[in-house]
């Protein structure tokens, strides 16, 4: 029950990436398949990327919203495998009986549990505070985008 999660998981969002990216005239197929292969790194991409349609609004400029969709899919992907690996664990306990396994048993799965939050942690914040520092508050992108509306992919707007 491993790595079943994760692709049922971007499987659901791949088709819903598909869905989204074929209504905006993105190219649909690549960016279902991009984030069924890699999907922690594709989403990112093609929400940064994405036409807008009339009304939405992009703030930051793309290296700020990589990074923070970025933060947001690794939040994800780290929760699948934390909710995988708590599985994995409870069924793994021994049963033995014997008080000393047992707790030796729950310390390693403390222990590798923390791990799992501290990688999710240094990552997500890495992104996060990388992201700051490259958002740019006066690029602003107003919908719609894409071909046949194309404007400049990096508007700048006062208000």
């Amino acid at each position: 029950m491993g790595l079943e999660w994760y692709f049922l998981v971007y499987a659901l969002i791949a088709a819903w990436v598909f869905m989204d990216a074929r209504k905006r005239g993105n190219n649909a197929p690549a960016w279902a398949i991009a984030t069924i292969v890699v999907g922690v790194l594709a989403v990112p991409f093609y929400l940064a990327r994405r036409y807008l349609l009339d009304g939405e609004v992009r703030e930051g400029g793309f290296s700020w919203n990589v990074l923070r969709y970025f933060a947001l899919f690794w939040t994800v992907t780290m929760a699948i495998i934390l909710i995988t690996s708590i599985g994995a664990l409870s069924a793994g306990a021994p049963a033995s009986g014997d008080e000393y396994e047992e707790a030796g048993y729950a310390i390693v799965a403390t222990i590798g549990i923390g791990m799992i939050l501290g990688m999710w942690f240094i990552v997500a914040v890495g992104a996060l505070v990388l992201g700051m520092f490259l958002k740019k508050s006066s690029i602003v992108e107003r919908g719609p985008t894409g071909p046949g509306n194309r404007q400049p992919d990096h508007k700048v707007s006062n208000s």
